[in-house]
């Protein structure tokens, strides 16, 4: 293939995008560091400091001006205490994305992803470290700045069942200053681009996980329960024409990871409630304080559709 042709494709591959996605970009991979500091167990002195470990990659493949297909791969490692003054854990998860963008007509268009993971204590895969979920999302295109979201987010967990409906939007400002995109409860942002280069925002994010722990012949099997909700201001650089982002955020951060005995489970969790929780915590609940991120984003501009 002549270099010609080859990028021929690469912009027919693009202008496909631009009707299935509403955003004028794509993030390809996402890239996050941070530590929460000093974070405590109730009724103790003791503290830990959770050491948080994130990457995410995205792959739309297009197959006509309709339907996208979405593949990619998100990688998750945290390393925390989980009793006062115990030894830190590592916990980490591996999960497959693979879905399809469908434009349904002018104004609906939606994404369908299936997520299977595996999560568990230093990314061990025996026993039941295997989990399934989904997410579904259905997308109201109001206007060219507009867009209104509703979907349902659904999983397997250690701790049973996890399912989370989902409300949300996406807006940008005709100066192209000012953007908002909010996937309640699950993350929100809200940015304003003073230029090209800076842009400073406030996001949160509120991630809801479970991981298998080590299995020994000693103990039973242990799974612990994470919720770890973070809220503050950032700021963020732009590099080689806005396709690299350098971002730092600091803020506070309420986490917990709760340990129970594998089997011991709930009905049902949605979103933050849950229902008919009658089980046995082995570890104290824990504080939230301070904590600091550093990322960097690859995203692909769109070209603008004429």
């Amino acid at each position: 293939m002549t270099c010609h042709r080859f990028t021929l494709c690469i912009v027919l591959f693009l202008s496909s995008l631009t009707t299935l996605f509403s955003q004028s970009y794509v993030d390809l991979v996402k890239i996050r560091y941070g530590t929460v500091y000093n974070a405590g167990f109730e009724n103790t002195t003791a503290e830990t400091n959770a050491i948080l470990f994130d990457v995410a990659t995205t792959f739309p493949i297009v197959v006509n001006d309709k339907i996208a297909i979405i593949t990619g791969v998100d990688a998750v490692r945290q390393e925390v205490d989980l009793f006062p003054n115990g030894n830190a854990v590592t916990l980490g998860s591996i999960t497959a994305k693979i879905g399809v963008s469908w434009k349904h007509s002018e104004q609906w268009s939606g994404t369908y992803i299936l997520l299977p993971k595996i999560a568990s204590e230093d990314f061990r895969t025996d026993g039941d470290a295997f989990f399934f979920g989904g997410f579904g999302l259905l997308k109201y295109q109001k206007s060219a700045r507009m867009q209104y979201r509703f979907g349902i987010y659904a999983s397997s967990e250690g701790f049973g069942a996890l399912v989370t409906p989902v409300l949300g939007l996406y807006y940008q400002s005709e100066d192209n200053h000012w953007e908002v995109t909010a996937n309640l409860p699950i993350n929100g942002d809200v940015n304003y681009r003073f230029n090209p280069g800076v842009t400073v925002g406030f996001g949160f994010q509120a991630p809801i996980r479970s991981y298998r722990l080590r299995s020994t012949t000693l103990t039973p099997d242990f799974y612990t329960q994470t919720q770890n909700i973070e809220v503050g201001p950032y700021i963020q650089n732009s590099f080689l024409g806005e396709k690299i982002l350098l971002r730092l955020q600091v803020g506070y951060a309420s986490i917990d990871y709760e340990v129970y005995q594998e089997g011991d489970t709930l009905p049902l969790r949605v979103a933050a409630f849950e229902f008919g929780d009658d089980r046995n915590r082995f570890n104290p609940e824990m504080t939230g304080n301070f904590f600091l991120r550093i990322g960097a984003i690859y995203r692909f501009h769109l070209p603008t559709k004429k």
